[in-house]
């Protein structure tokens, strides 16, 4: 009788791409190749208010967004934009308030030449015919409230970091933002206390705002909640990881002045309250 042949065993085998191994823990090595990263070689983006002259509206403009429309919240890092009237949910991380100097719009080198946190600086300024405080140098400086924040998705999960300047008409807007973080209390073991406002988040959207010479679409800040840590851990680590470096670092140097610029901002004939 023929003898019955047997099937050869075939050995499965796994390619490795670029001899990379089969398997490997990520997670690990988690920020290998950025030790040398400063604040200074990242953007971190100033969310605006758009107005008529804002590039996002401009069609003949890259940054262009179709469904943009004055009054909208965009972040240019990346590149959503929110509808003014309902708005856009963020975590105040770190408020700093500066004097930041600034060239003539065309002699600007695209950021402020000098940022001052001394109020002192104010009484060396005039107010030129133009409506801004000169220094002596023929620079302005405007007062300016940073609030540096997180954005979060409806769900409460982090989306980016950005940086919030109210100044001119919008700086009464940051006073009260800052009033409410303040005053706000919780109940903890030990009795009331003010929470961190990286672990609160508010709900800004826009509104339309004029004066006798102008309008222009400003802040509308309210309470949202208290972030949870059974309920929203993973934003509170994060939120809380953005003010530890924020706190530890040159975060000036992360901010694209760019478009701060008199720019995508309110018209310059707006007045202050």
């Amino acid at each position: 009788m023929p003898q019955e042949q047997t099937k050869p065993q075939v050995k499965e085998v796994i390619k490795k791409a670029d001899n990379l191994p089969a398997s490997m823990d990520l997670e690990s090595a988690s920020g290998e190749g950025q030790e040398f990263v400063t604040a200074r070689d990242q953007k971190l983006p100033i969310l605006k208010i758009l107005y008529a002259n804002s590039p996002v509206l401009d069609e003949s403009d890259g940054k262009h967004v179709a469904t943009a429309r004055q009054g909208d919240i965009w972040s240019e890092t990346s590149g959503s934009v929110w509808k003014g009237k309902t708005g856009v949910i963020v975590v105040p991380c770190l408020y700093i308030n500066t004097f930041n100097e600034w060239k003539d719009k065309g002699d600007s080198p695209g950021r402020p030449v000098g940022i001052h946190t001394d109020p002192a600086i104010m009484s060396q300024t005039t107010r030129s015919a133009d409506n801004k405080d000169r220094l002596p140098n023929g620079n302005y400086i405007e007062d300016t409230g940073n609030h540096f924040v997180y954005l979060l998705d409806d769900n409460y999960s982090p989306i980016e970091q950005a940086l919030i300047t109210m100044k001119s008409t919008q700086k009464k807007k940051s006073k009260t933002w800052n009033s409410m973080m303040q005053s706000r209390r919780v109940q903890g073991a030990k009795g009331f206390y003010r929470p961190p406002t990286w672990a609160t988040t508010y709900r800004l959207s826009t509104t339309k705002e004029s004066n006798s010479q102008n309008s222009w679409y400003g802040w509308v800040v309210e309470f949202d909640k208290y972030l949870s840590p059974e309920k929203d851990l993973k934003a509170l680590e994060t939120t809380r990881a953005f003010y530890q470096s924020a706190m530890k670092s040159d975060i000036f140097g992360k901010v694209d002045f760019s478009d701060d610029l008199n720019k995508a901002q309110e018209p310059k004939s707006a007045t202050p309250f």
